[in-house]
């Protein structure tokens, strides 16, 4: 799915405090086109994208928002599960090998979590949060999920992998 059904199916419902979205970005991702190549990047495209399949759950909704960028809306979740639930896809992604011929390849996922409001909020509002989460992700050094505003995860580690 893409930005335009995600705005299809979320543009219009107000965000309340136990929804959130999660926006992934691959890390590195031009330079895994560039030295291994276009059906390399598609193959790790494809690896995230069922690894986001795993996590598969009533409430949870993934979004590809177009090149290396993904978005999962996710209902009737207390913040810290969301983090969580965020937290694992990124260590999972972690943990998968693509072959490729110059060796295997292992890749890592940025991503920034934004969350719906008391009062309500606009998926708008919410994508907004997530992106600068995402960027503070980025900046704090890739291969995390941060949440700005909320001091016990905004110096969050590196995700763990094996």
């Amino acid at each position: 799915m893409n930005r335009r059904a995600l705005n299809s199916l979320y543009g219009e419902r107000v965000f309340g405090p136990f929804m959130s979205i999660a926006m992934f970005d691959l890390d590195h991702f031009k330079r895994t086109n560039d030295v291994y190549g276009h059906p390399v990047g598609d193959r790790v495209l494809c690896r995230f994208a069922a690894i986001i399949k795993k996590y598969d759950r009533v409430g949870v909704d993934a979004f590809r928002l177009g090149g290396e960028e993904f978005a999962l809306v996710m209902s009737r979740m207390p913040q810290d599960k969301a983090h969580d639930l965020a937290s694992k896809i990124g260590v999972a992604f972690g943990t998968e090998v693509v072959p490729t011929p110059r060796g295997p390849l292992r890749s890592s996922v940025s991503g920034g979590i934004g969350f719906g409001k008391e009062d309500g909020s606009s998926l708008e509002d919410v994508l907004a949060e997530a992106d600068k989460a995402l960027y503070a992700a980025k900046h704090a050094g890739r291969n995390r999920v941060l949440v700005l505003n909320r001091v016990s995860k905004a110096d969050g580690p590196a995700l763990r992998s094996a």
